[in-house]
């Protein structure tokens, strides 16, 4: 009975005239099969269902990395927009410090001033970006833009010099003499504009000069426009640069329309020419 307790019999019905087959199979072989293929299912299983939270982990992991990479990527753009714009910012500093020092360096070879102290080459010694710096340098270009003010700097009026500064032969005698000024020829009535910021000190007729205007700016510098048709200010008026003082004519010793204009520093003539056009 015992023996027949180990094998079960499996019969196989056999089709299309077919003799049916009898198979003996183990039991015990049969339960550690079932046991074994019931432990490989379940590993199986539970292997695919680790694989399918693993695979949504990773997809997670892999979004997140993703999201990561694109914040990067835009503080990486960030950065470098902010390297280029220092380094432009670099670029206008020095711009501005070579502006500083050829505005200097043309004043100066008028005796106005000397080069400020920390302009030009100024970079090994103090950080491009030091906010003092920068304030330092716009202080200086204010002060610059206020001596400019008040320098007679450009023409009174626009037109041919038919009579520069220097010897010449006089058009009344005809003899060699100095010319105290440049004669500037223009339409009659052309507007005669004061060449910096100052005072009138004279504004009336005065000799062969014919209508005059004086006026007395900073740094020692005094400037005359003469043989005006008309004179728009009065002694003791302020005036800024570009403001009309009076208005083209042939007042006193003149052969026709023009402005004679001179310019002094400290009580001594000097060439008009000097301030009148800008070489740099």
């Amino acid at each position: 009975m015992k023996g027949k307790e180990k094998y079960i019999n499996i019969l196989i019905v056999g089709y299309g005239g077919k003799k049916a087959k009898s198979l003996k199979v183990n039991v015990e072989l049969l339960k550690k099969s079932l046991v074994a293929s019931g432990a490989f299912l379940g590993g199986l299983l539970a292997f695919s269902v680790f694989s399918f939270y693993q695979n949504i982990h990773l997809k997670q992991e892999l979004s997140k990395l993703k999201k990561d990479r694109e914040r990067l990527e835009v503080l990486l753009a960030k950065e470098q927009e902010r390297n280029s714009y220092l380094q432009q910012f670099k670029e206008k500093v020095k711009q501005l410090e070579g502006k500083l020092v050829t505005i200097d360096r043309f004043l100066r070879r008028k005796g106005i001033r000397r080069v400020p102290s920390g302009v030009g080459g100024a970079q090994n010694k103090v950080d491009i970006l030091d906010i003092d710096y920068v304030s330092f340098l716009h202080e200086e270009a204010d002060k610059f833009q206020k001596y400019l003010s008040r320098v007679p700097l450009g023409p009174p009026v626009w037109g041919r010099i038919t009579s520069k500064y220097g010897y010449r032969i006089d058009p009344f005698t005809g003899r060699y003499e100095f010319h105290e000024g440049v004669d500037i020829k223009a339409p009659w009535g052309t507007r005669v504009r004061a060449t910096a910021d100052g005072k009138v000190i004279y504004a009336g007729w005065k000799g062969g000069y014919g209508k005059v205007v004086i006026v007395r700016h900073a740094y020692g510098f005094r400037t005359m426009y003469a043989h005006l048709s008309k004179i728009r200010v009065k002694a003791g008026q302020w005036v800024r640069s570009g403001d009309i003082v009076g208005y083209v004519g042939s007042t006193g010793r003149s052969t026709g329309p023009h402005v004679h204009y001179e310019v002094w520093r400290y009580s001594k003539r000097e060439n008009p020419l000097k301030y009148m056009y800008v070489r740099w």
